[in-house]
């Protein structure tokens, strides 16, 4: 029997195709079915062998072929329930224990001496090995890995839980990693010099090197970008000289090359952009790989541990059950482009998370993806798409363009401190804003089908009870210490270069000493930079819907916007898709303006219509007393002729309406 090889048909090429394509365009040109990225690539509207030819990087020799992900965030107010969810998710199919630190833990302080903005936000405090105890006591830690982003030094804690595990007789294995660069980069500062935070690095590697051997030391998270806007490219130029940057600073401290790239976890987030995030993924694999050869790493030294988490930047506080299905997309991406951990955010992480549902159908979106889809029995998924080959093929060299600009502009460290880091990813988050604001960017439930009678969820009331708990224990722990074992124990200072200072710290923890006592024992010092900021691409609309609430709480009715279509005009309904967007309620009427018009309550009015007609219109308002803000639809003439006959601006489009909006929403008295 012969066998269908389609022979019958035709070759096809792409220039047919195109010719076809064309044709089906009704004059429109063939650039308009091309889509250019925040990276500034020309997406194709088909991708064949040629786009992808002589590309293929190989990233599946990368990627592991076992990879345990499951590593959902685990964080409570109080130890009971901290025991309560790692013990629940250890059951239900939790593989590692990613555990959060709070603002203070990894900012070196204890949780009596830190600010209130500080305690128990974002994670556990960790200040003792009693709170080592009621967080870990019925915990394997030999069969499940610790995960941790210790701040801008590890040495405290790695040896704190060594003590801990010593303490139990158990091994322990996991990360433990110090990110300097990503704390100073985030917080815009750093309570140590640099240099004693890289001297701090070297020294746990060395260490946990005997003592804790399946532990590494060194995170490269790169969280801080992707919620500042950063776009794929930027991403891995950040976190290659973040990373290179260490290994140089390691390599000086007589590190060798195998430890200090094997002591590295790099972090990333996923994105809603789903081929982008995958090829992302994979690229960072293979430019890592030739990095740390450079370096002189062996091959095994040169394979990547990638934690991945969804993105927090995409989340929303309006139509939050919406988020179940971003994050869905990302930990696809996540898992496609080979990520070895993740972490999916609930649908409330906007909120601050915490319900006990959104973490079950976080941590059950994984095991549909892993077991249900097996996204895991292929090492590399994605391998062989032309369309995620070619793109893989263009980020990585695109991000090692840009990582070389970083480099020959002296690091990391210093584009921070230069600013230009900063500078060009405002770019980024710029672009970003203004497609969410043109609505060219559709965020469903925030700027776009908005659901009206919606209700915010509400925050939990427990913070302020639970930090004030949690202060007077650390008082009453410090208090039961026997002050003459500690005050041996601890010493007047410490010189991070000294071979003995983990073991000193290590009996320190033992002889009942904090986190922000030891921390307090290193040499001081200061960075400082511009921070990067923190954004949500829903914000624009949020804060504006937000606040219309809070006036008809004052008043008892939303803001008024009336758009008045002189002569028939039509108006694009993503006009009023905006308005109702960010809390108003919108009426749209043919009628045209008279004294009713004026008297009808709104809090703005727009004009829709040619100039002549919008500027008759403006007299006739003004002229029975127009209380209301009035603008134009469109863009005519001189700016001062339309402020004389009343109007208050020209709007063009959705992305010209929300600035007006803030404006208005401070003359109505209620903050933005």
């Amino acid at each position: 029997m012969e066998k269908n090889t389609f022979r019958e048909f035709a070759g096809a090429d792409h220039e047919n195709w195109r010719r076809l394509a064309e044709k089906t365009l009704k004059g429109k040109p063939f650039s308009s079915i091309i889509t250019d990225t925040y990276e500034h690539i020309a997406l194709q509207p088909l991708y064949t062998r040629e786009h992808a030819e002589g590309k293929e990087l190989e990233a599946a020799v990368h990627i592991p072929k076992e990879r345990h992900t499951v590593a959902q965030e685990l964080a409570a107010y109080a130890a009971p329930e901290m025991q309560y969810k790692l013990q629940h998710a250890l059951e239900t199919g939790q593989e590692v224990l990613n555990l959060p630190l709070d603002k203070a833990t990894r900012a070196g302080l204890d949780s009596d001496t830190a600010g209130s903005g500080e305690v128990l936000r974002g994670g556990i405090a960790l200040n003792s090995l009693e709170d080592f105890e009621s967080a870990l006591k019925e915990v394997d830690l030999a069969k499940h890995p610790l995960l941790v982003y210790a701040g801008y030094t590890a040495l405290p804690l790695v040896t704190g839980l060594a003590a801990y595990a010593k303490q139990r007789g158990a091994k322990w294995k996991g990360t433990v990693g110090a990110d300097p660069l990503g704390v100073l980069a985030s917080t815009g500062k750093l309570p140590v010099s640099l240099e004693a935070a890289y001297d701090s690095m070297a020294a746990a590697i060395v260490w946990t090197g005997t003592h804790a051997p399946e532990v590494r030391t060194v995170f490269v998270s790169i969280n801080a970008c992707h919620r500042a806007g950063a776009h794929a490219v930027q991403e891995l130029a950040a976190a290659l000289a973040t990373a290179a940057e260490y290994v140089r600073a390691l390599l000086g401290r007589g590190v060798s090359a195998d430890a200090a790239c094997s002591s590295i976890t790099f972090g990333f987030s996923a994105g809603p952009h789903l081929f982008t995030e995958i090829a992302k993924l994979r690229a960072i694999r293979v430019l890592w790989s030739k990095i740390a050869e450079s370096f002189g790493a062996g091959r095994e030294a040169q394979r990547m541990q990638l934690h991945v988490r969804t993105s927090e930047r995409t989340k929303t506080m309006y139509d939050p059950h919406v988020n179940l299905l971003r994050a869905t997309t990302e930990a696809f991406a996540a898992l496609v482009g080979g990520a070895d951990t993740l972490h999916v955010g609930t649908y409330d992480e906007a909120y601050g998370g915490g319900d006990e549902n959104g973490e079950r159908w976080a941590r059950n979106i994984q095991h549909i993806l892993r077991e249900e889809s097996h996204l895991l029995q292929v090492v590399d998924p994605a391998r062989g798409s032309y369309y995620v080959e070619a793109l893989t093929s263009e980020l990585a060299k695109q991000a090692w363009e840009l990582f070389q600009t970083i480099e020959a502009k002296g690091g990391m460290h210093a584009v921070l401190q230069q600013g230009w880091l900063q500078r060009e990813i405002a770019e980024t988050a710029k672009r970003r804003r203004y497609n969410v604001m043109s609505l060219k960017q559709r965020i469903v439930g925030t700027n776009m089908y908005v659901k009206k009678d919606e209700v915010l969820l509400k925050e939990s009331a427990k913070p302020a009870e639970q930090q004030q708990r949690r202060i007077l224990e650390v008082i009453k722990y410090k208090e039961q210490r026997n002050a003459d074992v500690l005050r041996q124990a601890l010493p007047q200072s410490l010189t991070l270069t000294a071979s003995d200072t983990p073991d000193v710290l290590e009996q320190a923890w033992r002889a009942g000493a904090t986190i922000g006592e030891l921390i307090a024992l290193f040499p001081q010092g200061e960075e400082q930079v511009q921070p990067l900021p923190v954004m949500r691409d829903a914000e624009p609309f949020e804060v504006l819907r937000e606040a219309a609430e809070r006036y008809e709480q004052r008043t008892g009715r939303r803001p008024q916007a009336d758009i008045l279509r002189l002569n028939g005009e039509k108006v694009s309904p993503l006009l009023a898709s905006a308005l109702e967007a960010c809390g108003y309620n919108v009426r749209q009427a043919l009628s045209e303006p008279n004294a009713a018009c004026a008297e009808a309550g709104a809090n703005a009015v727009f004009l829709a219509g040619n100039e002549e007609a919008q500027q008759e219109a403006a007299s006739v308002l003004a002229a029975a007393g127009l209380q209301a803000k009035l603008f134009v639809i469109g863009a005519y003439g001189d700016a001062e002729v339309w402020r004389q006959l009343g109007v208050h601006g020209c709007v063009n489009g959705p992305d010209g309406l929300l600035p007006y909006l803030y404006e208005l929403h401070n003359e109505l008295e209620v903050t933005v």
